[in-house]
């Protein structure tokens, strides 16, 4: 991405509210889960299952929700503020107080007050749990240290219990995973209640305690002395106002995580006012990532003039809602990536000085929805050394993405969707890339494939009503992008000032099937090795022999998430969603807000008559 300098614009700042309260710059086909249960549908490519055997994803209900059973030996922990850490008693899963449901006690049981005297109940190497009575509040001083289980079925579990709405809320700290291989954590709110500008507990923008490294919702630290491996389920948690989450193996010697599980949660408002933050970050992992809600994180308020600067929060280019970097056998499903100060995903694979590497392999990013920020998915851009591919087995399929760069976090005028670059075999199928780019934005495209990239194919995408600063789609780089394929898309623009497609390869691996339209001259429609083309002149650079000049006739192209939410009887406006979103909870699931729904809304609209 750091490829092309970009134009920006100063601008004074603005401060919008996340679900957590939170700031800055808002506006105005189902799918399976890889044979896991819970969602339905049938536009997952069948070779996503051969991902899911990775992952020890449990057994789950009727609504998708993951089912936890304490083994014959298991310690049941119950934690309330009305307890007592004298009188507190533990208890194991036949116990009379317990009954049927460990997690509703049929009798009278005995609760600890705090955490610290529950946790040191639980046994390292133990599917022992923990569980915080729903509604209640507990204040903390540090971070959390869970402890491991015993094998991903027989997990160390920190969750709730009692029937109350609300889910337990952890204040101002969070989770030490670092020592917590085969744990689960489930329906927990935790909350930097410090960190929130809105919160009568705000420390002050200026305050170092904001800014230390134990400002993370959790953090799975592997190898610096921690023995973390893998094996870890997330659950219907929430986390907001941290300066970040992090995965991490940073070692290349230590073992790779793998087995992690995160799915149906919130992560809302993380930033930082001095370095980098995001929502989820990411590195040399394996991570199931599905159905969770990402919104407004890496940044409280819109940026400064130099696009860098993150004092007092503000968006920069270098904050995402996740960052993933040299990931491996990883899964993006069904999630909601709203409001990112810059990418929604963003992916990197880094490479050492003198000859590329392949740090990336074997990811699904699938079904998602992506929503404002200024760009959706960068699977390029860093350290790249110009030698060859830095990924292998890449798949972006049946994703939507709208509204891009509408709210401008970083003040740039730009709307990227899809960044390709340097992949080594894979495909962008069935992606809709719809509604962005205004006047106010000069540099838009859905997607931009360059570098040492062969074998993809891109097939079955609708890019539509992307206005001003294209090319739609750019193929760039000459002899050292082999082997591409693209057929059965349709590209559309009302726009006298866009472009719909450059070229710039020596070959391909067959051009076909396309509908092509632009309100721009005809002669101008596309560019070949720099120079304007017409459709025919396209055709015979790229040898299509089978793609046509014409408008498709969809049955409801000019559906929107605000379209949706208006269908639903929901206000439209992104604040408004935020907010409803972050009641979303397995105490209070609506289905109809899923990425997943909503896409097949989107979808349907271009469906053709």
């Amino acid at each position: 991405m750091n490829k092309i300098l970009l134009a920006f614009v100063t601008a004074l700042f603005a401060l919008i509210s996340g679900c957590g309260g939170g700031g800055g710059g808002g506006s105005g086909s189902t799918s399976s889960t890889g044979g896991t249960g819970g969602t339905g549908g049938s536009s997952t490519p069948t070779d996503l299952s051969g991902l899911a055997s990775k992952f020890s994803l449990p057994r789950q209900d009727a609504q998708g929700w993951s089912i936890l059973t304490p083994a014959a030996d298991s310690r049941l922990i119950y934690v309330a503020n009305s307890g007592n850490d004298t009188t507190a008693q533990t208890y194991t899963p036949s116990s009379a107080a317990v009954g049927t449901d460990p997690y509703n006690p049929a009798g009278a049981i005995l609760p600890y007050a705090t955490l610290d005297a529950a946790l040191a109940q639980a046994r390292a190497g133990y599917p022992d749990y923990i569980l915080l009575k729903r509604g209640d509040t507990w204040t903390r001083t540090a971070m959390m240290a869970m402890k491991a289980g015993r094998a991903a079925t027989e997990r160390m579990v920190l969750g709730y219990y009692g029937s109350a709405t609300a889910r337990p809320i952890v204040k101002n700290y969070g989770l030490n995973l670092g020592h917590a291989s085969y744990s689960a954590i489930i329906g927990i709110q935790f909350t930097a209640a410090r960190r929130n500008p809105h919160s009568t507990e705000f420390l002050g923008f200026a305050n170092a305690d904001l800014n230390t490294d134990n400002n993370a919702g959790f953090d799975a630290l592997g190898g610096y002395n921690n023995t973390v491996t893998g094996g870890l389920l997330i659950e219907d948690c929430w986390f907001d106002w941290f300066d970040g989450n992090i995965v991490q193996s940073p070692l290349t010697t230590a073992p790779v995580l793998t087995d992690v599980i995160i799915r149906r949660n919130i992560f809302t408002n993380n930033y930082s006012t001095a370095g980098h933050a995001q929502g989820l970050y990411s590195d040399r992992a394996s991570i199931w990532l599905e159905e969770n809600i990402f919104d407004h994180n890496g940044w409280y308020k819109q940026g400064g003039t130099t696009f860098s600067d993150p004092a007092e929060g503000k968006a920069t280019m270098f904050n995402h809602n996740t960052y993933f970097g040299e990931t491996r056998e990883t899964v993006f499903r069904n999630n909601l990536f709203l409001r990112p100060s810059s990418i929604g995903s963003k992916f990197t694979s880094n490479t050492a000085s003198g000859t590329n590497v392949v740090n990336t392999w074997d990811l699904w990013v699938d079904n998602n929805l992506y929503v404002e920020g200024e760009v959706g998915i960068s699977l390029g851009g860093n350290d790249d050394q110009n030698n060859g591919p830095r990924w292998r087995n890449i798949h972006v399929t049946n994703n939507v993405m709208m509204h891009i760069g509408r709210t401008q976090p970083t003040l740039r005028t730009l709307g990227w969707g899809l960044e390709v670059q340097d992949w080594d075999g894979g495909e962008v199928t069935g992606n809709i890339f719809a509604h962005w780019g205004d006047a106010t934005l000069n540099n838009n495209y859905a997607i931009y494939s360059s570098g040492d990239t062969n074998d993809v194919t891109y097939s079955g995408n609708i890019i539509y009503n992307i206005p001003s600063g294209g090319p739609l789609i750019s193929f760039r780089d000459g002899a050292i992008q082999q082997r591409t394929k693209f057929t059965g898309n349709d590209l559309w623009t009302n726009s006298t000032a866009t472009q719909l497609l450059s070229y710039a390869l020596t070959s391909n691996a067959g051009f076909g099937g396309n509908y092509f339209y632009s309100a721009r001259s005809a002669a101008q429609w596309f560019s070949i090795n720099g120079a304007y083309a017409s459709l025919d002149q396209y055709k015979a650079a790229t040898g299509d022999t089978t793609s046509v000049a014409g408008q498709r006739s969809y049955v409801e192209p000019s559906r929107t998430l605000e379209t949706y939410l208006a269908s639903k009887g929901h206000a439209t406006d992104m604040d408004s969603f935020a907010a409803l979103l972050c009641t979303q909870s397995k105490m209070n699931w609506l289905p109809d807000l899923r990425a997943s729904v909503i896409n097949d809304y989107i979808r349907a609209g271009f469906a053709t008559h």
